[in-house]
């Protein structure tokens, strides 16, 4: 049994060799000693083929190593052949093939995959002058070969992956006779500097460093160098693929004409940041992986953004804004990005697995969406959940129950105005007959009760003895055109304006824990410097908050319930002397000198007088870390206590003052407006870091 198993293995061995050394005819030690395998094509006309010695590949053949120098002819057994053609396979997978590749001139045919893998090859490539056709993937994966790539006049396609994945290539030269280019037919890469056509070729063209195809206008290869034309319409797949990868390149500007950005158009191109034109409509799959964006905002023309489109990318900012109309955000689409705060619109419906995955430096995210996009687990998987989630006013309760949405621990009910830098001036009368004034600003945002509230910074400037300061904080926001206002005592928000309200309205206002009933008498047009604005004329039966609201300015007597909140004090508010939007002014009451007042509250020291005590100053205001302090006779009250507060009014440093002019360190203080306070006096500062 034994002897049998043995013979029947001898046979299958003995067939399998034969089997083998069918795929050729004969083999041959070319010049620089490596042995290649021949098949002959045309036995009268005296031509062969190199070919792999088996059908399936090299097998357990030797495969050639080092330099080869490839023959023009060979000599077998009395004959000399030409050697006209390389066949599907022949080289495929031999890494030990060094050097350059100098191919003779008299091969006029390259296989499939013929040189596939060789990526021993740290030289150049050199096509036979004669040469007709390349298979698919001829040279691909030759990953170290470098040097100019010059496609013979003959060559009338280059097919599907000829050189593909051939990143070290420095330019292509492409002739007339080239009529058809297939998907990477030609490796891109960091080393790629130029490309040129012969003007003559009717399909194709170059331009700054460009591949264009003429009737498309689809830009089909890219360099590190491209300044891309202002007709292109598309980029083609892999275009740019890894094209300034690791390189200090130039930013790269696509032009308005273009609306198309194909798969992998820029997978791993690297610019250091790219600008995407407003015509652009479609964002295929993987297109700007591992790029830098320009701007932050995805132009709002784009329709489509595919998977993996932006994996790895960052914006200049570190925003990103994703148009309306896009209503999926793909699987991975944003993996890995280095965004500080993004913003989705209403009309997405969904995000796919890691859409947001490892975007560990995201601080905020902006949902515009009333219901709540559906979410994968690892959409926002290892993104901080303690981020504050902006959503539309009314939709908290819907976020906090929806799957995946509920992980997320600080949701914010977004809101409108005041705008910050908006600034009011009031005038005050005190008891005594003198006029002081009051000043409102609009100095930050905060959240309470999951909403987005603006501070406004209240300082009424008093005389009883002498002038002081009070300073206090109010909280309000707007939805719809109606304006809320935070009652401290009862801890919730009441309506201030109702700028929507028509004649016969009313609204009620709590202040502390009193109400009143505004009754809207009338509604007019009131225009100013041509410009029209709505004006409420409201009453109350107590006539505390009676008088005129202009829409979008506030009221023209008071802009909060003065005469309730203040009610037994020694002053009221009697009329709006001027208002400002971003430092412009945009209302003025009278002949107010607006400038002047402006320039006094903004000055770039911080002057106010106290009730004998002595007057405070501050400077450099804004200050970068050290704060100096001023005020009279303090020397004689060593014991003295400052206090400072932020635009929430919470203590964040206390100290004591020991002589007249002393600095205080304050760079420990995150950047951003602080009040200083001394006795009655209080003065407000900026650090600036």
């Amino acid at each position: 049994m034994k002897k049998l198993f043995l013979i029947i293995t001898a046979i299958v061995a003995i067939n399998l060799s034969v089997i083998a050394q069918a795929n050729f005819d004969f083999s041959e030690t070319c010049e620089s000693g490596q042995t290649l395998y021949y098949k002959i094509t045309d036995a009268e006309a005296q031509e062969v083929a190199l070919v792999p010695p088996t059908s399936g590949g090299w097998g357990s053949y030797p495969r050639p190593q080092g330099d080869v120098i490839f023959p023009e002819t060979v000599e077998h057994e009395g004959t000399t052949y030409d050697i006209v053609a390389i066949g599907d396979s022949t080289f495929y997978n031999c890494s030990g093939i060094t050097g350059s590749i100098v191919l003779p001139d008299n091969i006029r045919t390259i296989g499939r995959v013929a040189f596939y893998g060789c990526s021993g090859v740290t030289g150049s490539l050199t096509l036979p002058q004669n040469l007709e056709s390349m298979g698919y993937g001829a040279f691909w994966w030759l990953e170290y070969m470098t040097g100019p790539i010059t496609i013979p006049q003959g060559v009338t396609r280059i097919e599907e992956r000829t050189f593909a994945a051939n990143r070290r290539i420095t330019s292509y030269d492409i002739p007339a006779s080239v009529t058809y280019i297939g998907y990477e037919g030609l490796g891109c890469g960091n080393r790629l500097e130029s490309i040129h056509v012969d003007e003559a070729n009717p399909n194709y063209y170059s331009e700054n460093n460009a591949l264009i195809e003429r009737d498309t206008k689809i830009l089909i290869l890219g360099t590190k160098n491209t300044i891309i034309p202002d007709d292109v319409v598309e980029i083609g797949c892999l275009a740019f693929h890894f094209a300034a990868y690791v390189q200090e390149t130039q930013p790269l500007v696509i032009p308005n004409s273009v609306k198309i950005i194909n798969d992998y158009a820029f997978h791993f191109a690297n610019f250091n940041y790219i600008s995407l034109p407003d015509s652009l409509t479609y964002i295929g799959d993987d297109a700007l992986v591992e790029n830098i964006l320009e701007q932050s905002e995805i132009p709002p023309t784009v329709t489509h953004i595919g998977k993996w489109a932006f994996a790895y990318c960052g914006t200049l900012d570190g925003g990103l804004v994703i148009p309306e109309g896009i209503d999926t955000i793909g699987d991975n689409t944003f993996y890995r990005c280095q965004l500080t705060n993004v913003s989705i619109p209403a009309s997405v419906v969904s995000i796919g697995e890691e859409a947001f995955y490892r975007c560990a430096d995201l601080q905020s995210i902006t949902c515009n969406g009333v219901v709540p996009p559906e979410l994968d687990v690892t959409t926002f998987q290892y993104t901080s959940k303690d981020i504050p989630v902006y959503i539309p006013y009314g939709s908290y309760d819907d976020y906090t129950s929806a799957p995946y949405w509920n992980e997320f621990t600080n949701f914010i009910e977004m809101t409108d105005g005041p705008a910050i830098n908006t600034e009011w001036y009031y005038e005050i009368q005190n008891e005594n007959g003198s006029i002081t004034y009051q000043h409102l600003e609009c100095a930050a945002d905060t959240t309470i009760n999951h909403k987005e509230v603006t501070i406004i910074i209240r300082t009424n400037t008093l005389y009883d003895k002498g002038e002081h300061t009070e300073v206090t904080r109010e909280y309000v926001y707007e939805v719809n055109d109606v304006l809320y206002w935070w009652n401290k005592d009862l801890e919730e928000f009441t309506v201030l304006y109702d700028f929507n309200a028509e004649e016969g309205d009313e609204w009620e206002v709590s202040v502390g824990e009193e109400s009143i009933t505004l009754h809207v008498d009338a509604v007019s047009e009131f225009v100013y410097y041509g410009i029209p604005y709505k004006a409420l004329t409201v009453s109350d039966e107590e006539g505390v908050f009676s008088g005129t609201v202009v829409c979008g300015i506030g009221h023209m007597t008071s802009f909060f319930p003065e005469r309730l909140m203040t009610r037994g004090e020694e002053f009221s508010v009697e009329g709006i002397r001027c208002c400002w939007k971003n430092e412009e002014l945009v209302f003025k009451m009278g002949n107010s000198d607006c400038d002047a007042i402006y320039n006094e509250l903004h000055g770039i020291e911080e002057d106010g007088s106290s009730t004998g005590s002595g007057t405070l100053t501050v400077y450099p205001n804004p200050t970068d870390g050290v704060l100096v302090v001023e005020t009279w006779r303090a020397a004689s009250l060593p014991t003295q206590t400052y206090r400072i507060t932020n635009l929430m009014g919470q203590t964040v440093q206390t100290g004591s003052l020991t002589a007249e002019t002393q600095q205080i360190d304050v760079s420990a203080l995150p950047q951003g407006m602080y009040f200083i306070s001394l006795g009655d006096m209080t003065q407000k500062f900026v650090v600036n870091k």
